[in-house]
């Protein structure tokens, strides 16, 4: 007779990780990379510095300006940190999980309208951030010109913005929304699990810098469109552009919308996306074939 498993506080009946530590596992697992890539490059040039006699100090402030400053170390060090994320994702799955690796797997296969997505993606991050500004107009502030949204404006801000919040955007998205929403939504269905993964996204921001409540149930609210639109479409080519368009246009554009513009825009995205994405579903049960739903 087959032994039955037990259940333990790491695994499931099934023998499988539980979810809560597959979870943290990734977290740790990342927010350890982004550490490293930028804790061992400012170690090396302040010892480096430190032993030809320059103190220490100062050698630790102009090892810090260039990792954080310094237009190719640190467009180089969020590149590696964005396709970073590719390893962790198969290592989870490999090791931890024990289910094979495919890009299909994790959004990355290549279908007929990829490339409509990728567009659909940047357009997206277009039209909240320009509805951000329309919003505050609503409100009373002054629209700002063309000018003042593009100054400081210089082509090599736009290809360095490019060359790095683009593979950043998508290595963000390839963990949280094609990893981690994905188990959660497997284990606590659509609605939980897409709420959750856009919770524990938004709250990480935190460890960046302070947040107001404000902002942080907007961020809460748009990562959780970004999520519905990865669970329907499952294309991370869609979810990545956006992501990384958006960052593009919030770090090289100097207008930034105001709080409760954003909470406003960010919830009528969500219920656009909503809506828009249950008439959908209509549509594709009334148009489908009678024979395929008998079966």
């Amino acid at each position: 007779m087959e032994r039955k498993k037990q259940v333990s506080i790491i695994r499931y009946r099934t023998g499988d990780v539980r979810l809560i530590w597959r979870v943290l596992i990734a977290l740790v697992l990342w927010l350890a990379v982004v550490f490293l890539l930028r804790f061992i490059p400012i170690f090396l040039y302040t010892s480096i510095e430190a032993g030809r006699g320059t103190d220490r100090p100062e050698a630790l402030e102009a090892a810090k300006a260039i990792v954080f400053e310094h237009p190719i170390w640190s467009t180089a060090i969020g590149v590696i940190n964005g396709l970073m994320s590719l390893p962790l994702i198969w290592f989870l799955m490999i090791v931890i999980e024990k289910r094979t690796f495919t890009w299909k797997k994790v959004g990355l296969d290549w279908r007929r309208n990829s490339l409509l997505n990728l567009a659909f993606g940047a357009l997206l991050a277009l039209l909240i951030y320009f509805a951000g500004i329309v919003v505050d107009r609503v409100f009373g502030s002054s629209i700002p010109t063309m000018d003042t949204v593009l100054a400081g404006l210089t082509a090599s801000a736009v290809i360095r913005n490019l060359i790095l919040y683009i593979p950043m955007g998508f290595g963000e998205e390839v963990l949280f929304r094609s990893y981690i929403q994905s188990r959660l939504v497997e284990r606590y269905g659509a609605l939980r699990g897409i709420l959750i993964g856009s919770i524990v996204f938004t709250l990480l921001h935190l460890l960046v810098g302070p947040l107001s409540p404000v902002t942080i149930l907007s961020g809460i609210i748009l990562w959780a469109a970004v999520g519905t639109l990865y669970h329907w479409s499952r294309s991370l080519y869609l979810v990545g552009m956006f992501h990384g368009i958006a960052n593009i246009l919030l770090n090289t554009l100097s207008f930034k919308g105001s709080d409760t513009a954003s909470l406003i825009v960010h919830a009528l995205a969500l219920l656009s996306i909503l809506v828009i994405g249950h008439y959908g579903e209509i549509s594709s049960h009334t148009h489908s074939d009678p024979a395929d739903a008998s079966h």
